[in-house]
């Protein structure tokens, strides 16, 4: 058996979705720029697409081959690879998205691993950002274990403390349930008093996962930090 969150049989997902994703985008990345990225962990290429239609290079690595043809079919540039080894990039990256990735590594020294191979990456390819959006454990509870593959514990605490301690800067750090920001406190408690039980299986769980409030931090590289 293999493990596969992405097989589409699996998962329900309206166009809606779409839309709001493409909404998170616009607002998390308010305040920075870039004009490529690398994405770990690309999913349905939720966020190639959005930078296709803002001109943004895009380029992605995953292990699973169904979703890298996928991409390839697009017309994406995409590698193999089973992070938190990066492979030989040759391409330009000014930043690097990870959105859910880092929580399916092994436990903690994994995930400082990825996160300093993304610094050396970076600096190699004279960029400057590392974004990451993850499950906060404080906010979303038991619901962390829903995915058995789930093995790092992520909390915003956590993500800052191990980018500052590599030598980011943090640039902004907090919350978000599906695409809102300010108000994700609010629309996650509503989610809470939701009558699931109403719903269809797959709809359920889509909606559920939709009104979790989880976390995103963006640091950026610093040159006067050593990397400890």
């Amino acid at each position: 058996m293999q493990y596969d969150f992405y097989n589409q049989n699996n998962l329900y997902k309206p166009a809606l979705a779409v839309k709001a994703r493409e909404r998170l985008h616009t607002i998390l990345f308010k305040g920075i720029s870039f004009s490529s990225v690398l994405e770990v962990g690309i999913g349905f290429c939720e966020l190639a697409d959005y930078c296709r239609k803002k001109g943004i290079e895009w380029i992605g690595i995953d292990a699973n081959e169904q979703l890298l043809e996928q991409a390839r079919n697009k017309g994406y540039t995409v590698y193999q690879a089973m992070m938190p080894a990066f492979p030989e990039v040759n391409e330009k990256c000014e930043a690097i998205f990870a959105s859910h990735f880092i929580e399916h590594l092994k436990d903690y020294q994994e995930a400082l691993e990825f996160i300093t191979k993304s610094k050396e990456l970076l600096k190699k390819k004279n960029g400057k950002y590392l974004i990451l959006l993850y499950p906060d454990i404080e906010k979303i509870g038991h619901f962390f274990w829903q995915d058995y593959t789930h093995s790092f514990v992520t909390n915003k605490k956590r993500i800052e403390d191990m980018l500052y301690d590599t030598g980011f800067e943090l640039v902004k750090s907090g919350r978000y349930t599906s695409c809102f920001f300010s108000t994700s406190g609010l629309i996650s408690f509503i989610g809470k008093l939701f009558p699931y039980f109403l719903l269809p299986k797959k709809i359920a769980m889509f909606a559920k996962l939709s009104f979790q409030q989880h976390s995103y931090t963006i640091g950026k590289i610093t040159m006067n930090k050593p990397a400890t």
